[in-house]
């Protein structure tokens, strides 16, 4: 009874607060201003490799090679992480249009950051009409890896710049924007790739609840015509300027760690689970209401078609050291539960299965992995100001 009390007052609560007229900005800023306060980024490990020259962190120094030279870049045998990054040219065009502006860079992010929680939550919002569920999938999009990982990334990945345009490309009917989107998010990293046939599944479910049509004829006509045929389209086009800049530039690379699954060895293991759950944390919540769902409606063929891209998604996620940074490229799978939600449950029960998701997302601390059998946690504010004076006064605490 006093749950439910609580759910009720909560709810009206945020009701009332959202009742102006910007209320989605407004929602979008608590939001961030709540994850940065639960999870503060790691500016100081940025502040302490920062040079006149730029960052001295080494994705950023070859960041700056690339840009300096894109199709000669020096040092690239220096460090495994260089080779993975030699068709990774966003960054390297925003290093060189900013003069390699590392702090402009990181910026940039962080807003992209917020219009990706801004643009999710417009999209929620006119599927379902309702502010309280908007606000309470807002909020638990914005503590989960792919909208933190905005403001901590100081490393130089530029995964936020990817998630991003494939949001844009997703929400988009413009096969221009679509096209371009996409090969803004290729270019920045190769898991963006695998991630269109995300976009796939996305148009190929939401155009069979729209058109009320869920056979295998229907599903395979979307998953190459229309919005989709911008995708295809898109790939060949990669490919092929991969495959030519290679031969003419880099006749001789290859990829060291490529077709081994790093994260079943024994250095790197020990962050697996606590990454395939840490990835999504609450909004696990609503992608199993979701299937469940497909299930009792009988959308045999499209739990299927789930299936196999969240298969694709783990598979490839195993592959590399950063697995949260990959499983993350998987959030259209986040709305598209969302979406499903809405199209075959009541809105009480939708509020509730999002209720509870926002409230592991908020209450779960932020760990991430990077390999080598370290779980990263980042710290809230208040111990991140703790683990400052500690440093200033030479506490020793925190050592």
């Amino acid at each position: 009874m006093l749950l439910e009390n609580f759910y009720k007052i909560f709810f009206f609560w945020i009701e009332a607060k959202l009742a102006d007229k910007n209320w989605m900005w407004k929602l979008t800023f608590v939001s961030v201003f709540v994850s940065l306060f639960l999870a503060f980024p790691p500016y100081s490990l940025l502040a302490d490799h920062l040079s006149v020259y730029g960052s001295k962190l080494d994705a950023w120094v070859f960041v700056q090679n690339q840009a300096q030279d894109l199709f000669h870049p020096k040092n690239m045998e220096y460090d495994v992480r260089r080779e993975n990054m030699i068709f990774r040219w966003t960054l390297p065009l925003l290093s060189f249009l900013t003069n390699h502006n590392v702090v402009l860079i990181v910026v940039l992010q962080g807003i992209l950051g917020i219009l990706f929680l801004k643009k999710a939550g417009d999209y929620v919002f006119s599927v379902s009409g309702d502010k309280i569920a908007t606000a309470l999938f807002v909020m638990s999009l914005a503590n989960i890896f792919v909208s933190v990982w905005a403001f901590a990334d100081v490393h130089g990945y530029g995964d936020e710049f990817a998630y991003f345009f494939l949001l844009t490309a997703l929400l988009s009917r413009n096969p221009v924007v679509i096209f371009l989107s996409v090969q803004f998010a290729f270019f920045t990293d190769e898991r963006a790739v695998v991630a269109g046939g995300y976009l796939l599944l996305w148009w190929m479910v939401t155009k069979a609840y729209d058109k009320n049509d869920f056979s295998l004829s229907a599903l395979f006509k979307a998953a190459f015509t229309g919005e989709s045929a911008v995708i295809w389209v898109a790939w060949i086009v990669y490919f092929g300027i991969r495959e030519y800049v290679q031969q003419k530039y880099f006749p001789h690379h290859s990829y060291s760690t490529i077709g081994t699954p790093v994260l079943f060895a024994d250095a790197h293991r020990n962050g697996l689970g606590s990454s395939v759950w840490g990835a999504f944390e609450g909004t696990w919540l609503i992608m199993g209401a979701a299937l469940l769902s497909l299930w009792l409606t009988k959308r045999y063929l499209v739990l299927f078609a789930l299936f196999i891209g969240f298969a694709v998604l783990l598979a490839t996620g195993i592959y590399v050291h950063d697995i949260d940074r990959a499983l993350s490229y998987g959030f259209p799978f986040i709305l598209l539960a969302a979406f499903i939600l809405f199209k075959t449950a009541s809105l009480r029960s939708v509020r509730i299965v999002f209720f509870f998701s926002m409230v592991v997302c908020v209450c779960h601390p932020q760990v991430f992995y990077m390999g080598y059998n370290k779980i990263l946690w980042l710290e809230p504010f208040p111990v991140k100001g703790l683990m400052y004076l500690d440093r200033v006064l030479c506490w020793n605490f925190f050592d």
